[in-house]
């Protein structure tokens, strides 16, 4: 068993401590509260939603979002990563009547073109291609990125996109919180003895002291815990220490 969730955590503690199932909702608030603190640092619930874009390029964040994994664009079954855009501008404009949202007016394209080249916006820039669709130079000064992308907005709990993806659709990978219902069952089976134990630890007369033994308990659980979730292996470690031998001279 790969994955577990919480009812099945929550029940197998209950016959272990043969209590009846009226104390079921206690134990899952304790679970669900655990859970929520190992996805602080220790256990990463990744979850992945196809999420619409609206008219101005925004989508809304899911109730459980924490932090962005990665943005993509769906390229016939191949996921295209969008790029972070920091100067993208978080204020959202709003008609004075309506309420309506509206875009920017401002346009100083052509003052950044006057400062930064000492010419107005009237070039352009080309590529030679040769038969084979190979570059063969003559774009002098060029950037190789893309000005498109993304940024995440706390405050709007939002993800604002460039102007070109406004109607469609983006795929979000995000690290969840596991407070929602929809990722109850992407819990790894090492973290089952953690979460009872946090469970023990909540239901106990020192549930507030962090020093008491129920405590010290459930943070030896979360050691081992990081410890079985940690990928590296033996044969890895000898590895590490061959590598970090060298053949010298020898006087």
């Amino acid at each position: 068993m790969l994955l577990t969730n919480l009812d099945i955590i929550v029940k197998r503690w209950l016959l272990e401590k043969g209590l009846p199932i009226h104390y079921y909702i206690e134990a899952l608030f304790h679970s669900s509260t655990a859970l929520r603190e190992l996805s602080f640092d220790t256990l990463k619930i990744i979850n992945t939603s196809n999420l619409p874009v609206n008219s101005y390029g925004a989508v809304d964040l899911p109730a459980d979002f924490k932090d962005d994994i990665a943005v993509c664009v769906d390229y016939g079954g191949v996921l295209g990563e969008l790029p972070k855009q920091n100067w993208i501008n978080p204020l959202r404009l709003h008609d004075a009547t309506s309420g309506s949202f509206e875009p920017s007016s401002t346009n100083i394209t052509s003052q950044l073109d006057t400062v930064n080249f000492g010419q107005s916006n009237t070039w352009s820039w080309f590529w030679n291609i040769s038969d084979y669709g190979e570059p063969t130079g003559r774009f002098f000064g060029a950037k190789g990125g893309t000005s498109q992308g993304y940024k995440v907005i706390k405050e709007r709990r939002q993800i604002q996109l460039t102007e070109n993806f406004a109607g469609g659709n983006i795929v979000l990978l995000y690290i969840s919180d596991g407070q929602s219902a929809d990722n109850a069952t992407q819990i790894d089976s090492y973290a089952i003895s953690c979460i009872q134990s946090y469970i023990d630890w909540k239901r106990s007369p020192m549930a507030a002291m962090k020093d008491s033994p129920e405590a010290s308990t459930f943070y030896n659980e979360r050691r081992l815990l990081r410890a079985r979730l940690d990928d590296m292996t033996i044969v890895d470690i000898k590895n590490t220490l061959h590598n970090s031998y060298k053949s010298t001279i020898k006087n």
